[in-house]
C-alpha cells in the first residue's frame, strides 16, 4: 500500500522508560522525527521508571509518574530548542506503583493512577503548572485485595481520564474490573465518587479514549484483550457499556497475549489498539458517530511487546514504543483508509513504555 505524500513537518517526541536510570540509555528521552518518519536521538534525562508523561494542555510543562514502591510524580519544563529543562520538581504521588499520569484540562491538577496498590490520587500544582512539593490533597483506594497472586479481585488502578470539560475524571481498575466515574471539584480540588461501571469478568480494563463528539468511550481490556464501546453522558457524567469486540484478528492464537493502548484519530473515524504476544497493532474503523467500532486488519508492531502508540498532531504518522525490543518504531497512515505502512529504521530507546508527541 502506498502512503499519501506527508505534510508532517516534524517534531519532537518524549519517551518514557521501565529501566532504572543507571541502565543505558533510560530515563526520559527526547526524540525529534521529521516528515518521512525519521528519528533520531536528541537527549535522555536519566531518571528512575518514567512510566508514563503527560502535557498540561496550557503551558509548556511535562508531567511523568515515577513508577516505584514509593510512588513519585515530577513536573519538568519543555523548552522546544533545548527539550526537557531540569531542574525537576518532584512530589510523592500518594501511592505504590504509579503507571498513569492526566493532568486536568486547566492544568490545576494532576491526577495519578496507582497500579502497585489500587490508589487515585489528586496532586495540585502550582502557578507555574509544576507539581506541589506538598504532594496529593486526596488519595482514593479503590476496593479491593492490595495484594493477590491472581488479577481477579485485587485493585489495580490503570489509567485516569479527565472529561474534556474538566468536570468528571474516569479511572480504570485492571484488577475488579471496573471502571469508576467520579465528579470533580476544582476549587477543592476533590474528587467524589459518581458512578461504578462494572464490565465482564476477566476483563482487565486498562486504558480507555474519548471520541471527538463526547457521546461514547472506547475501554481497552487488558486481560481479554477486547474493546468496550460505551456510550457516555457528558452532562451527567454517566457511562454505559454498550458492545464489546474482538482486538486480535485470531483470538484463539496460542499466545500470551495482553492488550496495551489505544489511540483515536483527530477525527474519530479510525481507533488503534496495541496487542503484546502478537506484537501487533490493530486498526479499527469507527461506525455511527463513535456508536461502533469495526477490526479492519491488524499490522506488525515492528518490534516486540508494543506498550504504547501515539499519533501525530495531524495524524499523519503513528509511533509505536516496543519495549521487549528496545525500540521505537514510525509509521505512514493513510487518513482516509486509516491504514498504517512503515516508515524509516527503528531507533533504539531503552525499554520504551510511553510514546507523548510534543511537538507541531
Amino acid at each position: 500500500m502506498n502512503h499519501p505524500p506527508s505534510t508532517t513537518t516534524g517534531g519532537s517526541l518524549i519517551i518514557g522508560s521501565a529501566a532504572p536510570a543507571r541502565a543505558l540509555g533510560a530515563g526520559l528521552s527526547t526524540v525529534r522525527y521529521d516528515g518521512d518518519g525519521a528519528m533520531n536521538l536528541f537527549s535522555t534525562l536519566p531518571v528512575d521508571h518514567p512510566s508514563y508523561a503527560a502535557v498540561d494542555p496550557r503551558r509548556a510543562v511535562l508531567h511523568t509518574v515515577l513508577e516505584q514502591q514509593d510512588g513519585r510524580v515530577m513536573s519538568l519544563r519543555i523548552d522546544s530548542g533545548t527539550g526537557l529543562q531540569g531542574p525537576p520538581t518532584t512530589a510523592a504521588s500518594g501511592g505504590a506503583g504509579p503507571c498513569h499520569v492526566a493532568v486536568h484540562p486547566s492544568g490545576s491538577h494532576v491526577f495519578a493512577a496507582h497500579y502497585g496498590d489500587g490508589v487515585l490520587a489528586v496532586i495540585p500544582t502550582d502557578a507555574d503548572g509544576m507539581v506541589s512539593t506538598a504532594g496529593p490533597v486526596q488519595t482514593i483506594r479503590h476496593p479491593g485485595r492490595e495484594t493477590c497472586a491472581e488479577l481477579r479481585d485485587s485493585t489495580h488502578a490503570h489509567m485516569a481520564a479527565p472529561s474534556a470539560d474538566g468536570r468528571f475524571l474516569l479511572c480504570t481498575d485492571l484488577g475488579t474490573d471496573r471502571v469508576y466515574v467520579y465528579a470533580f471539584d476544582q476549587g477543592a480540588g476533590r474528587l467524589s465518587e459518581h458512578q461504578v461501571a462494572q464490565l465482564p469478568s476477566g476483563s482487565g480494563p486498562r486504558h480507555l479514549a474519548f471520541h471527538p463528539t463526547n457521546r461514547h468511550v472506547y475501554v481497552l481490556n487488558e486481560l481479554s484483550s477486547t474493546l468496550t464501546v460505551c456510550a457516555w453522558d457528558a452532562v451527567r457524567g454517566r457511562i454505559e457499556p454498550t458492545a464489546e469486540l474482538e482486538t486480535r484478528q485470531d483470538p484463539s492464537a496460542p499466545n500470551a497475549n495482553s492488550a496495551a493502548a489505544v489511540r483515536l484519530s483527530a477525527d474519530g473515524r479510525f481507533l488503534y489498539t496495541t496487542n503484546r504476544g502478537d506484537d501487533a497493532i490493530a486498526v479499527h474503523a469507527v461506525h455511527d458517530d463513535g456508536a461502533s467500532v469495526e477490526l479492519l486488519t491488524t499490522v506488525a508492531c515492528g518490534g516486540t511487546w508494543p506498550r504504547d502508540i501515539a499519533l501525530t498532531p495531524d495524524g499523519r504518522l503513528l509511533f509505536c514504543a516496543n519495549q521487549g525490543s528496545d525500540t521505537l518504531t514510525a509509521f505512514h497512515r493513510d487518513p482516509s483508509s486509516g491504514g498504517l505502512t512503515p516508515a524509516g529504521a527503528p531507533l533504539v530507546v531503552t525499554e520504551p513504555t510511553s510514546v507523548l508527541p510534543v511537538g507541531p
